[in-house]
């Protein structure tokens, strides 16, 4: 029998993961590894990475990166990139949400810039350094996670379900200006996963207000980041070749 190495294709590609500290990022990266992937393990959470990067099979790169600040993101895949003379795979997790179920009108500039920064600015930002080695090698896979809240409506918060369809259009218009250079774009949005993230942002839409039991519907709906971290390993290997535009999840 094939082992999932073979089948998979990703032995000793070099696969970057941002958000790689818990969460969705975390159970990708022990996917890869299990793959026999090359990682590079990127978030601003260094104990996270630490932990994450003990849990892998591997010897994974390791950078503290800020997505959303330029410096800090072309240093990190400029490390990278310097150890591995190029990237074969990039998948950005890092992603954050404020302000669930929170009114309009109490949500303040800050946050607000925060959560585009993170998510949508942080979805460019790794796509362009990652772009930057792929273009001269004619080759390369872009994987930005959104959400279906982006596209079809229904976030909880606002600037989370923005910067989410600011995602979505991003990869779209990548996979335009990308594809003719033999680099695929594939914008992947999981439904509610059982992270640190989404039972915090849950917490918060209580205290801010919101009913208990849209809480613990969602809790009850959510699937395992296990099993989104294995749907982003397929989607990163060549079987996933002729994949085009947005792969949902539940």
């Amino acid at each position: 029998m094939a082992s999932i190495e073979t089948t998979l294709g990703l032995q000793d590609q070099r696969v970057v993961v941002t958000g790689a500290a818990s969460g969705i990022g975390r159970a990708t990266a022990l996917a890869l590894a299990a793959a026999g992937a090359r990682l590079a393990l990127m978030d601003w959470d260094e104990p996270g990475l630490a932990a994450t990067a003990e849990a892998v099979d591997c010897t994974p790169l390791v950078q503290r990166v800020d997505v959303s600040d330029e410096t800090s993101v072309d240093a990190a895949f400029g490390a990278v990139i310097d150890a591995w003379h190029g990237i074969d795979v990039l998948i950005n997790v890092a992603g954050i949400m404020r302000d669930q179920m929170a009114d309009v009108r109490d949500i303040t500039l800050e946050s607000w810039q925060r959560v585009i920064g993170v998510n949508l600015t942080g979805s460019f930002l790794t796509a362009r350094a990652a772009s930057r080695t792929m273009i001269p090698a004619g080759a390369g896979t872009i994987i930005l996670v959104g959400s279906p809240a982006g596209v079809t409506g229904g976030s909880g918060s606002i600037s989370y379900g923005s910067s989410k369809g600011g995602v979505n259009g991003l990869a779209m218009t990548l996979e335009r200006h990308l594809g003719a250079h033999g680099i695929r774009v594939q914008n992947f949005l999981p439904g509610s996963v059982d992270t640190p993230l989404f039972n915090k942002s849950l917490d918060s839409g209580v205290a801010n207000g919101g009913p208990q039991s849209y809480a613990d519907a969602a809790r009850a709906s959510a699937v395992s980041p296990e099993g989104i971290g294995r749907a982003l390993t397929l989607l990163a290997s060549p079987l996933a070749a002729d994949l085009k535009g947005a792969v949902f999840t539940h």
